[in-house]
């Protein structure tokens, strides 16, 4: 394993056991087997560990929420929302204690809210990707005409979120059958209103 990979491993290991404000470069060296001046060769402070570690948390979803609008008209409107859905949950699941712990460290999430203002990202982006993929449904009349777009991505990304805060909060693990099985559940729900 290359030194950067063991550095973002050890980061994140830390952030998780002592959140954001508690984590120093020091201990995530020392985990990591290496020197601090070694670490700062490959990142230019804790936040920017921070922001790398979220950013390799986030590849696996956004290579399946990019996708999604090119998906419009392809197999059934359930079966792209629940690869959706799934990569959601797993995303979901794995940051958000690493994304909790930035309201520990207000300055901190003020700047990284400027510099998501800045490149024009955000966690509302996902939303509205998913947005303009039931919009591209609903022309082709896949979805009814009905229905608000970007609501009903709120709805399925927010039940996705909060189900797996809930994990996180309760401290459960949860087999791949029973994510399928909520994923499933949520759908089953949803699409009572998307189809026409």
């Amino acid at each position: 394993m290359e030194l950067r990979d063991r550095i973002l491993d050890a980061a994140e290991q830390v952030i998780r056991t002592n959140g954001l404000s508690k984590t120093t470069t020091k201990e995530i060296a020392r985990i990591a087997e290496c020197s601090e001046g070694s670490l700062y060769n490959h990142f230019q402070s804790k936040e920017d560990l921070f922001v790398q570690v979220m950013k390799r948390q986030l590849s696996d979803f956004l290579a399946v929420l990019l996708k999604l609008p090119g998906r419009k008209g392809t197999r059934t409107v359930k079966e792209n929302l629940e690869e959706l859905a799934l990569a959601a949950l797993d995303y979901f699941y794995l940051s958000i204690t690493m994304t909790a712990s930035m309201f520990t460290e207000p300055v901190f999430l003020a700047r990284h809210r400027e510099g998501f203002q800045q490149r024009n990202e955000g966690p509302h982006r996902a939303n509205e990707v998913v947005a303009v993929y039931m919009r591209a449904e609903q022309k082709l009349g896949r979805i009814s005409a009905d229905i608000n777009p970007g609501r009903a991505a709120d709805l399925l990304l927010g039940a996705c979120f909060q189900h797996a805060f809930h994990l996180q909060f309760l401290g459960h693990d949860e087999s791949p059958e029973a994510r399928q099985q909520f994923v499933g559940d949520a759908l089953q729900t949803l699409m009572r209103g998307l189809l026409p």
